[in-house]
């Protein structure tokens, strides 16, 4: 897959080790400080005369093949931008990729299920659930998979992949917090 890839030079090193497929091909990668991405390019052995600044992202966008223009920049702030040359069905935002969330969610995920037999209950929901359910508080040994903006599908990724392992006798939820359901 060709991908025009556009970030922040301090991004990249984590994007093009941790986030993005090495199989991919990057052309062109449009970022706000050419000289310096050059240089961490050259560390990961990507060659040097793909990157361009972010103000020449029209030209790169009318110039290049490419099948996904990546954006990864904190909070998507240049996403408004690159989206006056960028068709839509062709922008994918990862702006909120390198949040801490995402990866302490996938790290609890992990922890559940090396250490299911050790919890009773569980409970998942968005930021009222992540910061007002305290497990110290509760008579069973809950885990608290809530986090800021999480929405009901992801809730019920959760709640399905903890009952598919056989864990949490009994579940909390945000929409009924108090209420204990037995399985």
């Amino acid at each position: 897959m060709k991908v025009l890839l556009l970030s922040f030079t301090g991004y990249l090193p984590f994007a093009l080790t941790r986030i993005l497929n090495p199989a991919n091909e990057y052309s062109p990668i449009v970022v706000e400080d050419v000289e310096s991405a050059r240089k961490v390019l050259s560390q990961f052995n990507y060659p040097e005369n793909l990157v361009y600044p972010i103000y020449e992202l029209k030209e790169c966008a009318e110039n290049f093949y490419f099948d996904v223009c990546i954006s990864i920049t904190p909070y998507g702030v240049l996403d408004k931008y690159a989206r006056k040359y960028i068709p839509k069905n062709k922008f994918v935002n990862l702006s909120q990729i390198e949040t801490p969330q995402n990866f302490l969610l996938e790290r609890a995920l992990r922890y559940y299920q090396i250490h299911a037999k050790d919890f009773e209950i569980f409970s998942t929901g968005m930021s009222y659930v992540e910061l007002g359910i305290s497990p110290k508080y509760f008579k069973y040994k809950l885990f608290n998979f809530g986090r800021g903006t999480q929405d009901l599908y992801y809730d019920y990724k959760i709640a399905e992949f903890i009952l598919k392992r056989g864990g949490a006798a009994q579940i909390c939820t945000h929409r009924a917090c108090t209420l204990q359901f037995p399985f």
